[in-house]
């Protein structure tokens, strides 16, 4: 696959960097809101953007679950955690997995983690081959072998698309 029109398109945004505060914090925001949103969406969460939006700033949204308010909460930790990781340079790890995953299912549900040899073999791949793929390629190899893996009970699809973006954040896809 070529990427060479997305790296033009990143080259050419990364030349209007720093960006104004205002208007990171306010894309910022965004994003963590539609990617909260959307990923739980995908996993049947039925709060509505707006609904979310509100779960986020600590406000019960009336019908919902308290599951649902969870979810959205949690989610957005999770966000933060990954920032916080591409702030220190961390890669990605059996620790990272876990960590992400566990916050996505703070109080929620049980988060048990169950190591196949597929885990291990998927950390070794990321750590010996991963890093010669383009960013883009690298982050969807990694949400494609991390769902086929599916080590989790629950939790696996939101797990790997933070995982995804955290290997698009490390190569600044989504940052300031």
């Amino acid at each position: 696959m070529n990427f060479q029109k997305l790296d033009q398109l990143k080259n050419k945004l990364d030349t209007r960097r720093p960006l104004e505060d205002s208007i990171v914090k306010n894309l910022r925001e965004d994003l963590i809101l539609r990617w909260t949103y959307n990923s739980n969406a995908i996993e049947g969460n039925t709060l509505t953007l707006n609904e979310t939006k509100v779960a986020l700033e600590g406000i019960t949204v009336g019908g919902k679950s308290l599951r649902e308010h969870f979810e959205a909460i949690n989610h957005k930790e999770a966000i933060l955690f990954l920032e916080s990781l591409v702030e220190k340079d961390e890669v990605l790890s059996e620790y990272t997995i876990k960590s992400l995953h566990a916050l996505i299912l703070k109080n929620v549900d049980d988060f048990s983690f169950e190591v196949p040899s597929q885990m291990e073999a998927f950390i070794d791949w990321y750590k010996n081959e991963a890093q010669t793929l383009h960013p883009i390629e690298r982050a969807c190899r990694v949400h494609v072998d991390f769902v086929g893996i599916h080590p989790f009970i629950d939790g696996n699809g939101r797990t790997s698309r933070l995982l995804m973006n955290f290997e698009l954040m490390k190569s600044g896809f989504l940052s300031e």
